[in-house]
């Protein structure tokens, strides 16, 4: 299903099952707690003042560590390893248009979209045609996130993948910020 990244989502996905959902909800001033859940269930939770490029959470009971360099590279460490990689199509022209490839063992994904936009859809290597998942933002002032990924990637990663695509999100959120403040 291919879902115009400007528009709403469908009625009812935020309900379906299998979706991984982070709310954010401010705590101080400058603070947010991040809740993730699971078909209602908690999974993991962060409080952050910034965004941190370090992160060690315990996720589902596990301990795992995640690190990114900017926009670029993301890596999971713990029980299960996972990378992500930015990498552009046509580097030097107005084609150029960026992706992430998410290494987890032998299965590796595409993830399309943009970080203006609301909504990366989740590729496999195999079919770049259809969507084996997809992770999306919705508000402006207090924004929420979610994903429905592949039962193939373990929950560690689902959230792994979560956060990065977060991260993306707020880096260019906070890009053109600082382009319209020139």
């Amino acid at each position: 299903m291919s879902v115009d990244p400007v528009l709403p989502e469908p009625a009812g996905w935020w309900q379906a099952e299998g979706v991984l959902r982070a709310s954010s909800t401010r705590v101080r001033l400058f603070s947010v707690r991040y809740e993730v859940t699971q078909d209602g269930r908690p999974v993991t939770g962060w409080t952050a003042r910034t965004w941190q490029p370090h992160r060690d959470l315990v996720i589902d009971g596990h301990p795992y560590a995640l690190r990114s360099e900017g926009v670029a590279r993301f890596a999971l460490e713990g029980d299960i390893r996972a990378h992500i990689l930015r990498t552009v199509d046509h580097p030097y022209g107005p084609l150029s248009t960026p992706h992430w490839n998410i290494e987890v063992g032998d299965l590796t994904y595409r993830m399309a979209g943009s970080g203006i936009g609301r909504r990366f859809a989740l590729l496999t290597t195999a079919d770049a045609a259809n969507e084996a998942g997809r992770v999306w933002r919705t508000g402006a002032l207090r924004p929420s996130y979610a994903a429905q990924l592949p039962a193939a990637l373990a929950l560690p990663v689902q959230v792994f993948v979560l956060w990065s695509a977060m991260a993306i999100w707020r880096a260019s959120v906070a890009a053109a910020t600082a382009a319209v403040a020139r």
